[in-house]
């Protein structure tokens, strides 16, 4: 199946814009620093978080601290994610979740998702988590909204939990339009269109239901893409071992044309690849929210 992925490689490789980024295992992960580059800064809060963009964290870290000190919540923020870290500054993990809390208070809606994050790896009570996830809900993060959803289905709020997925889909998570497929589609129809949609914006779970509904009405082509797809494939940039991938999706994805002969199945491939290009053609690659990142 290489020769899908030779095709396509450089195609949809460019239209990502996500930047791989390195990871800080603090706690149960929670912390990942993230280095896109954006616009020029024209206040000193700008300047704290261009530096931080580019990876300069001392003079982030020099820029913030008077910030914070002075009560700004994104400073705040972003400070504690340094100090927790050690990154260009001591670490110093009890000063940096105080002033992860100040950010909180303060309604940084990042902050009190980290540390709803935190107080369920401590394994807290469930209504101060709520509480911090709503404070951020309210404050346009889809990443509370989902928690909030899931935390209504399990307490059979189904209502409440459709509203969270909505609002949370309307603001763009495709993860939204999945849990939407699959709990409260009214029609097949609608729950195709959810998935696809997701799919669209790289959500890999959308594509591998999609998979299993190509499978179901013995559509191969669409099957083995959309299990290309959900293997994997939106996620890598050009950077990547092409092969490597292309071997894991023969390993995943064959299953669903095994059966054809060979010169059928060489034409089946043809499909994919077409399908493949339609979808690339327009894939619109969602950011998911991470911690300590900024946009």
């Amino acid at each position: 199946m290489t020769h899908i992925i030779a095709r396509l490689s450089k195609s949809f490789a460019n239209s990502i814009s996500s930047p791989i980024c390195p990871a800080t295992l603090v706690m149960t992960a929670l912390m990942a620093f993230c280095a896109p580059t954006i616009a020029s800064a024209s206040s000193a809060l700008d300047d704290g978080i261009n530096a931080y963009r580019h990876g300069d964290f001392e003079k982030s870290a020099g820029i913030f601290s008077s910030l914070a000190k002075n009560g700004d919540a994104t400073a705040q923020y972003l400070l504690s994610c340094q100090t927790i870290n050690g990154v260009g500054v001591t670490a110093d993990e009890d000063a940096g979740w105080a002033l992860m809390e100040q950010a909180s208070d303060s309604n940084n809606p990042d902050a009190s998702v980290v540390m709803a994050r935190r107080l369920e790896a401590m394994g807290a009570d469930k209504a101060d988590i709520r509480d911090l996830y709503t404070v951020a809900a309210q404050q346009n993060n889809t990443q509370a909204m989902l928690w909030l959803a899931l935390d209504a289905l399990d307490r059979g709020e189904a209502t409440k939990a459709e509203a969270h997925l909505k609002q949370a889909w309307e603001l763009g998570d495709p993860r939204a339009a999945t849990l939407l497929a699959n709990r409260f589609a009214k029609s097949d129809i609608d729950r195709l269109t959810y998935l696809r949609r997701a799919a669209q914006h790289g959500e890999m779970r959308a594509a591998a239901y999609l998979a299993e509904e190509a499978r179901t009405v013995d559509d191969k082509a669409e099957a083995v893409g959309w299990c290309a797809i959900a293997t994997g494939m939106p996620g890598h940039n050009e950077d990547v071992d092409w092969k490597t991938i292309g071997d894991a999706v023969e390993e995943n994805c064959g299953k669903f044309d095994k059966d054809l002969e060979p010169k059928d199945r060489a034409a089946n491939r043809e499909r994919v690849d077409q399908f493949l290009a339609r979808f690339f053609a327009d894939y619109e690659p969602w950011q998911p929210w991470r911690a300590c990142a900024v946009d």
